[in-house]
């Protein structure tokens, strides 16, 4: 007689949400299948029966999209994308140019008949001779306030909460940042909103949001003659003009002043914009039209005098391939012009995840499922791990050769910290050997009449106390 052979159990997937188990099949977007298989997850495109070619507007190759369902195939049609840059230029949904140089906060994307709660807000500032440029995005989706600004060290808040992680995501969305841009996805809208400071993009999936969006982006419906529509719904046939109408109500905004001509300019050396017209991009130039990018450029080195500034509109070029599938390198084209140094141990990727793996596999498959989430993860340039070395955890800098054998023998997982804003003075510190850190205070904040706020180090000696704040209070 044989002894009796069995083969282990399949593991179910356990990190997605809700868990599934071994060989449950579910949708996961509009166009794609997951199936969980011994602890994987296999994705699978649906297959869509043959439609008549379709000619977009903005020029973009149209994408198949589904019924409100998710079963049914309606046909090929074209995405809405809008995004501006430089000093700012802007594109709307259905591929108008035009610049605009207001120095307030306006209505990027307001939806005409409120169905989704879905609302885009920027806010621009006067950054020289003149120009404005984009300081801040605010996203607002079902009552929550994602707020961006673009700094050195990336400030995002989510209802006046900040973000401390990479990567964060609720069950309404996806925050993710790797060094040089903010993506937010709002997955049950498609959404997609990228911010890195000169150049920002909204993606909205049309079958949800045609004929229904206004504010500078213009309205979505492959018809350029109505882009420069008016709060009310007059059509201007001036986007110019338009965009100064959707600033936010609470702001007081002037209309941003004209140049008047003047006597002909110093001819300007606009070589780095050649990059866009260059071989590096010539796959690019199949799917994206370059024009608006070539303009946009010519127009920021010659205004502004500097021909780093040209880099601008070569980046937004390379995130409108990105976001078409096709991953540029292109930075090593300009001569050092346009180089981006990584913080120390860092590295920087033109191609790399959206969301950086981590020694800390709970994490990191969380993060896996988010990826796979969006069927075809758009690649994304940042500041990563050098090849052969992996992130130590999601808040830390260390980049380690190997993770370890107790990197999965968390009992719990440990979640993203949101900090409120008025708790101040404290910062998150890795333990080791456990999995999940602490926050530690490193300072008291102080605040005295009238409205003035000291920040004190924390320190194990007694210190005297000054007049001055003898009698304050502690507010962190």
């Amino acid at each position: 007689m044989y002894p009796c052979v069995t083969s282990p159990p399949k593991k179910p997937c356990l990190y997605v949400k809700p868990p599934r188990k071994d060989g449950e099949s579910w949708n996961i977007d509009d166009c794609s299948i997951a199936t969980c298989r011994d602890g994987d997850i296999i994705v699978k495109p649906r297959e869509c029966p043959p439609v008549a070619r379709l000619v977009c507007e903005n020029k973009f190759p149209p994408v198949k999209v589904y019924d409100e369902d998710g079963c049914s195939f309606l046909c090929e049609m074209y995405k809405c994308l809008c995004y501006g840059w430089g000093d700012p230029h802007y594109v709307t949904f259905d591929g108008k140019y035009y610049g605009f140089q207001g120095n307030c906060t306006y209505w990027l994307v307001k939806e005409i008949i409120p169905k989704y709660n879905f609302n885009v807000m920027i806010h621009n500032y006067y950054c020289g001779h003149g120009l404005s440029c984009p300081e801040s995005i605010t996203i607002i989706y079902k009552g929550l306030t994602i707020y961006i600004i673009q700094t050195q060290n990336n400030g995002i808040t989510v209802n006046n909460k900040a973000i401390l992680s990479p990567a964060y995501k609720t069950t309404d969305f996806r925050i993710t940042t790797v060094g040089i841009k903010t993506v937010v996805t709002i997955p049950k809208i498609n959404a997609k909103i990228t911010f890195a400071g000169l150049i920002f993009s909204i993606k909205l999936p049309y079958n949800k949001f045609s004929g229904n969006t206004e504010g500078q982006c213009g309205t979505c419906d492959n018809n350029q003659k109505n882009d420069c529509r008016l709060p009310g719904g007059k059509i201007d046939p001036s986007c110019p003009n338009m965009a100064h109408e959707w600033h936010v109500n609470h702001t007081h905004c002037e209309p941003p002043v004209m140049p008047t001509p003047g006597p002909s300019p110093t001819p300007c050396n606009t070589s780095i914009c050649d990059v866009i017209k260059s071989s590096v991009f010539t796959e690019c130039h199949k799917l994206i039209p370059y024009d608006p990018f070539i303009l946009g450029c010519e127009f920021d080195v010659c205004n502004m005098h500097d021909d780093h500034v040209g880099c601008t509109s070569i980046e937004m070029y390379a995130d409108a391939c990105a976001d078409a599938g096709l991953c540029v390198d292109w930075r090593s084209s300009t001569h050092g012009l346009c180089d981006y140094t990584c913080p120390s141990p860092k590295v920087y990727k033109a191609c790399g995840p959206p969301v950086e793996v981590t020694c800390d596999t709970r994490y990191s498959n969380t993060l896996k499922y988010y990826s796979i989430h969006q069927s075809t993860p758009d690649p994304m340039e940042g500041c990563f791990c050098p090849n052969g070395t992996i992130l130590l955890s999601s808040n830390s800098k260390e980049c380690v050769p190997t993770c370890g054998e107790n990197n999965d023998d968390c009992t719990h997982h440990c979640f993203d910290i949101l900090l409120f804003l008025s708790f101040q003075g404290y910062e998150y510190h890795v333990v080791p050997t456990q999995c999940c850190g602490r926050c530690v205070q490193k300072k008291c904040i102080v605040s005295v009449p009238p409205n003035i706020t000291h920040v004190l180090e924390v320190s194990l000696e007694p210190a005297p106390i000054s007049d001055a704040i003898a009698g304050s209070h502690v507010r962190g």
